[in-house]
């Protein structure tokens, strides 16, 4: 074999086995986006944006918080707008924007795991809406990411030890028999649940009704008087929230219950002396 035919050899391999391995390195980077975005395989045709190319075009883009006043009010993007995607004017409104601005819209909501993002980017491309995308890293990881442009309860840059990890949310939960049997004469019950979702009422014979913009109230008279707080809503998610109300305002006396209702409702509890 002569030694131009032994070089073209050695090169055929090599590319050969290049091109191997980026197909390899493309099929990883493949399953990972999987496993860190698992609901982009859910809905392929949303488009995405990073959080890095989000922050360099932060000014020149219009930001569109689809949860719930609530949660836009406890934690979010800076210069974002609050559009909760359960609104029935959600695309009237996002339209109202379009017409006066072009610029690109981006949606955004908890996290790799919270669809709401992802529903809207799809509803507003459904009625005609361009140059729309979503940023599905979410809220939490922007905050870390970016704690300058993120509003904590009015406070901005946010100051990141003060992001509730997981372990200091679970001190605060309690299974739904273990929150019935906290319920006494030195305990404030409290239902946090939207008025849309309050279609299974339980604990009636104890429970105060607050919605998130009027939960501060109970929560200043609970302080005053000492008392416990117990509190439940929908399926445990919205509790997460109110957590930081409560650290900001002192408050360290209280529950919440596992699953909210839909934990409740799962464990069979039957009947109480509260109903």
């Amino acid at each position: 074999m002569t030694h131009i035919s032994r070089t073209f050899m050695r090169l055929s391999i090599s590319v050969f086995l290049c091109l191997g391995l980026m197909g390899n390195l493309g099929q990883m980077a493949f399953a990972a986006s999987k496993a860190e975005f698992p609901l982009r395989e859910k809905y392929p045709s949303v488009p995405t944006i990073s959080h890095d190319k989000l922050y360099r075009q932060l000014d020149s883009t219009v930001l569109i918080d689809v949860r719930s006043k609530f949660e836009f009010d406890t934690l979010h993007i800076q210069n974002a707008v609050n559009i909760s995607i359960s609104n029935a004017g959600f695309i009237t409104r996002l339209m109202r924007i379009r017409e006066r601005d072009l610029s690109p819209i981006v949606f955004y909501c908890n996290g790799i795991t919270c669809a709401k993002s992802y529903k809207a980017c799809d509803k507003a491309v459904k009625f005609g809406i361009k140059d729309v995308s979503t940023f599905d890293l979410g809220i939490f990881g922007w905050t870390k990411a970016y704690p300058d442009a993120a509003v904590l309860l009015g406070e901005s840059p946010v100051p990141l030890d003060k992001l509730i990890d997981e372990k200091q949310h679970q001190a605060h939960i309690l299974s739904p028999a273990d929150f019935v049997g906290a319920i006494g004469k030195n305990a404030m019950v409290i239902d946090i649940r939207e008025h849309f979702q309050r279609d299974v009422i339980i604990l009636t014979k104890v429970t105060r009704v607050a919605s998130s913009d009027k939960i501060l109230g109970l929560i200043n008279k609970a302080k005053k008087e000492g008392m416990t707080l117990l509190i439940y809503d929908a399926v445990g998610k919205q509790t997460r929230w109110l957590q930081y109300l409560l650290e900001k305002e002192g408050v360290k006396d209280y529950f919440f219950m596992a699953g909210g209702l839909k934990g409740y409702l799962k464990a069979s509890l039957g009947p109480s002396e509260y109903d």
